[in-house]
């Protein structure tokens, strides 16, 4: 990046310009969520919503689903185990949205993001968000309706990265929203979606989340990514929606987010041991033909493009130990 467009990025990105975009955002949120809700018959969706120490963030995050304006939908904050103000700040959002508090002492992501769809009672549909983000407006109608068109076991949306008052879509996952929006389409027809294994830009069927008895792995770092790999092995169908339904914080002030810490060795071996999970997994469909070579050749170039350059400058020697995901 040029010297000036970089003294321009980082003035945009400023923890100041942070406060500012925090700022604007609820006060749109605050106009949609005022706004008349739609008439009509609507499938149910569940947001599960894990909250960790989060008192900076949640707030923001609650008000962007209270804006989606979706008349049937439920949110499932599960508290783990928060020493700040996160679990007082859940709790004055009851009167704004079908709200279940799930408090537990703190046992990781995954272990909340599981509590939380084990409280789920009855739904159609299944989301997560992380309590530091937001779903842009209309976000939720976008993916209600995308799946309901499709019957599709789950739909796979674009992310715009925040950070302050810069907006960028994310840049590892372009690949997978290049050819515009695709209905019902498989992992060996479309390879390039190995690149994007995040749990929280997707909305899944209940029923196929239930069918396959989905859990999300317990005490380590990337908890989403084998999951994910595996979620695509298993439909039938996904669908991929090439427009922004969530936006993805980097932080600019406090705690760094579990995404942003690139020199922590245990969050590196968690990285390669989930990698080398999606590699067996892939290699494990080649026989049924539910993968393929190309799946493979997707999946390295993405441990080339992403996953390496994550941790080359802050943990020297670190290329090295993607080799084996390379061959």
């Amino acid at each position: 990046m040029k010297p000036l467009l970089r003294a321009g990025y980082n003035l945009l990105s400023h923890p100041i310009a942070a406060k500012i975009s925090d700022a604007l955002l609820a006060a749109s949120f605050k106009r949609a969520a005022n706004k008349a809700a739609p008439a009509g018959s609507f499938a149910k969706v569940t947001a599960v919503v894990p909250v960790y120490n989060v008192e900076r963030y949640l707030a923001l995050c609650l008000q962007s689903l209270a804006a989606q304006n979706y008349p049937n939908l439920e949110v499932i904050a599960v508290n783990d185990g928060s020493t700040d103000s996160s679990l007082e700040i859940a709790k004055s959002f009851a009167g704004q949205l079908n709200l279940t508090i799930v408090d537990q002492p703190n046992a990781g992501l995954g272990a909340a993001r599981n509590s939380g769809v084990r409280a789920i009672k009855n739904t159609d549909y299944l989301m997560f968000l992380d309590s530091d983000d937001v779903l842009p407006v209309g976000a939720l109608h976008s993916l209600v309706a995308q799946i309901t068109k499709t019957g599709s076991d789950f739909v796979v949306g674009d992310v715009t990265r925040i950070k302050g008052l810069t907006r960028i879509k994310r840049v590892d996952t372009r690949a997978v929203f290049a050819k515009g929006t695709l209905s019902k389409t498989t992992l060996a027809q479309h390879p390039v979606a190995i690149q994007d294994v995040t749990a929280w830009n997707r909305l899944f069927n209940f029923g196929f989340w239930q069918k396959h008895e989905f859990e999300f792995p317990i005490g380590v770092f990337f908890e989403d990514m084998t999951l994910m790999t595996r979620a695509y092995l298993a439909s039938n169908s996904f669908d991929v929606l090439a427009k922004t339904v969530y936006c993805w914080r980097v932080r600019t002030e406090g705690a760094k987010s579990i995404t942003q810490q690139t020199n922590d060795s245990k969050k590196l071996d968690d990285r390669l041991k989930s990698l080398r999970e999606i590699k067996a997994l892939l290699e494990t469909g080649l026989p049924s033909g539910r993968t393929n070579a190309s799946n493979l050749e997707a999946f390295r170039a993405r441990v080339k493009a992403h996953d390496i350059k994550l941790y080359e400058k802050s943990v020297p020697g670190s290329a090295q130990q993607f080799a084996d995901l390379l061959k």
